[in-house]
């Protein structure tokens, strides 16, 4: 989910789609933006299927189904299914934001594309070089147990040797605290480390947990093998970034 992905209250991940009912998934970010309401209010905004089918998948099921003020309460404590397993109806909580999230990752399984279109906005949304810290520190480059092929199953096991049953009690309100502080932390910790008034150790202790937290909320929503596989198809390997930010990697 970011990074899994990351202001994105603000700037939504959606984009426009060459086909056309791909564009009527994939929104601007002012029109999703008009379209959403913020996470604190009470309750959840009316579906458009029409205009945002995804939404509407019966993977997610938001419109026949729509999100409880109770469940968007839950939610902000605690992502995961009350039996410990990924919940992908919590994206309803975000509509209309995250449509190539959902669409590409949960409804789809197309992770190459996910991975594409996801590199494009969040470079156009100036979160690329965040991102690449995410996956450097999270420890996604040197996951070698995901590939195009790992289903959502498949990747609750993996989150469970990486994180135990951390990731099952992660909430929404943890990963908008990351998203927050995402933009502003590595500037300003950047030229703290340059001056001198921060140390290397302390500044990978914080990053270290904002990227867990950020991957374990991709395992709690059902996202992380594509999490994964967008680190390794944009970053990993990318000799600029690793430059950059390969001395942050971290061993699994």
């Amino acid at each position: 989910l970011e990074s899994k992905d990351l202001e994105k209250t603000d700037e939504s991940e959606v984009s426009e789609s060459d086909s056309e009912s791909e564009s009527q998934d994939f929104e601007t970010d002012d029109e999703a933006e008009e379209d959403s309401i913020g996470l604190e209010d009470p309750e959840a905004p009316a579906v458009d299927c029409e205009k945002y089918p995804v939404f509407c998948d019966p993977k997610v099921n938001c419109a026949a189904n729509p999100v409880s003020k109770d469940e968007r309460s839950k939610w902000g404590k605690k992502l995961a299914t009350d039996d410990g397993h990924a919940n992908p109806r919590s994206w309803c909580m975000v509509y209309p934001l995250y449509a190539v999230s959902l669409s590409k990752c949960i409804v789809e399984d197309d992770k190459t594309t996910y991975a594409q279109m996801m590199y494009e906005d969040q470079s156009k949304a100036g979160l690329s070089d965040a991102d690449a810290v995410y996956c450097f520190v999270s420890g996604h480059c040197n996951n070698t147990k995901v590939n195009i092929n790992t289903t959502m199953a498949e990747s609750e096991q993996i989150c469970e040797e990486l994180y135990e049953e951390h990731w099952k009690s992660v909430g929404w309100e943890d990963f908008m605290g990351v998203v927050a502080r995402a933009r502003d932390t590595m500037a300003k910790d950047k030229k703290a480390l340059e001056a001198g008034t921060l140390n290397w150790s302390d500044m990978m202790a914080l990053a270290k947990r904002e990227a867990t937290i950020s991957a374990m909320t991709a395992c709690a929503m059902g996202n992380f093998q594509c999490d994964v596989f967008y680190c390794k198809a944009n970053y990993c390997e990318n000799d600029s970034y690793k430059k950059q930010f390969g001395n942050m990697s971290w061993p699994l």
